[in-house]
């Protein structure tokens, strides 16, 4: 079975750094998070301890991607039932897969609770301030947030509403405690921007982006300098700011062409099963990791062969699960009510 649910509409190149943010991601977890969460290594190993930018990449290609999604759905109940087959199927295996390991005496940092677990089923367990099942699923809540969003207010008219949102998250974060938006998510400037950019950006590849548009999306940038993850990392302000002008011009880049080298890399499968990944990695790794190292493994052999092991579970899941309940449940709302979508225009996984 294919790794995509549908082949031919998929960016090489897009994929690509989706894996490359996902790799950036799983060793930082790896490296630093298990040093600070877990144990220390029993070998001196790179911490990697800026790959946690990985995941300000993962938010820029979510606004970019779901801008062609928005516009394909002929309905938001098409774009809500789409977003749950994208997210749910693998989401639910993997977290059973993590609470398994768990149950079997893998690290729990987050000190997770049955009846924790039962709420990071939502994907909105840290918008309460519960933790969730796995530390990595703290993005979810923002995902969700944003899809919701997105379908609700973005979809008629995203240009005015990206201009709005950006307006009331910089005024949010500047004036409101921050008990206010660390609940209200989407109005928490930093991360809000990053979605705002990858939006305004597909329109942009598309050649569609107005005045407005192209202001909003400068200001995006620009307001990057701004937050508490300016400094995030001790990159520096400088720093951060050309990072997010970098993975800006990176996916502009991979989505007009003149990445498609990138295309025939390793990181294109990365990419593909970038989600379940993702979703799983951090507590299995950390088991596995210790496992080896109580062992009398170097962390230097630990951490590629957690790395292995937790892509060749995603790739399991993504062939086993997340490909066919995505077909499966596409094709029960094609049987049943659905009006006809529009074909896909930017040719990135949505």
């Amino acid at each position: 079975m294919s790794l995509d649910p549908s082949p031919g509409a998929r960016n090489g190149a897009l994929d690509a750094l989706r894996g490359l943010a996902a790799l950036a991601v799983v060793l930082h977890h790896y490296g630093f998070g298990y040093a600070d969460r877990v144990a220390p290594h029993n070998a001196a190993v790179p911490l990697f301890s800026a790959g946690h930018f990985g995941v300000e990449l993962f938010f820029i290609l979510s606004g970019f991607v779901i801008t062609d999604t928005l516009e394909r759905a002929a309905s938001l109940r098409q774009f809500a039932v789409y977003r749950v087959a994208r997210l749910y199927p693998a989401f639910l295996v993997c977290s059973g897969l993590t609470l398994a390991v768990l149950a079997l005496g893998g690290p729990n940092p987050l000190a997770v609770s049955p009846l924790t677990a039962l709420a990071g089923l939502t994907m909105l367990a840290p918008l309460a301030q519960i933790p969730p099942i796995d530390p990595s699923h703290w993005t979810l809540s923002f995902e969700v947030a944003f899809y919701a969003l997105a379908g609700l207010c973005l979809r008629r008219d995203l240009e005015t509403g990206c201009a709005v949102w950006l307006a009331a998250a910089l005024l949010a974060t500047a004036f409101l405690p921050a008990a206010v938006w660390q609940v209200l998510v989407l109005l928490y400037l930093p991360l809000a921007l990053l979605f705002v950019i990858g939006a305004l950006l597909s329109r942009l590849v598309a050649g569609r982006l107005s005045v407005l548009g192209r202001g909003t999306l400068l200001a995006a940038l620009g307001l990057t300098s701004v937050g508490p993850f300016a400094d995030h990392g001790n990159l520096g302000t400088p720093a951060y700011v050309a990072l997010i002008a970098a993975f800006t011009a990176a996916v502009w880049a991979a989505a007009t062409g003149r990445l498609a080298w990138l295309g025939r890399t390793p990181l294109v499968f990365l990419g593909a099963v970038s989600y379940p990944l993702y979703l799983v990695h951090q507590i299995l790794g950390y088991a596995i990791i210790r496992d080896l190292e109580a062992h009398g493994w170097s962390a230097a052999v630990a951490i590629p062969a957690a790395l292995l092991a937790a892509a060749a579970l995603a790739a399991l899941i993504r062939v086993g699960v997340e490909v066919p309940a995505q077909r499966a449940i596409r094709r029960a709302w094609a049987r049943g009510w659905a009006p006809t979508a529009r074909p896909a225009r930017l040719g990135a996984e949505t």
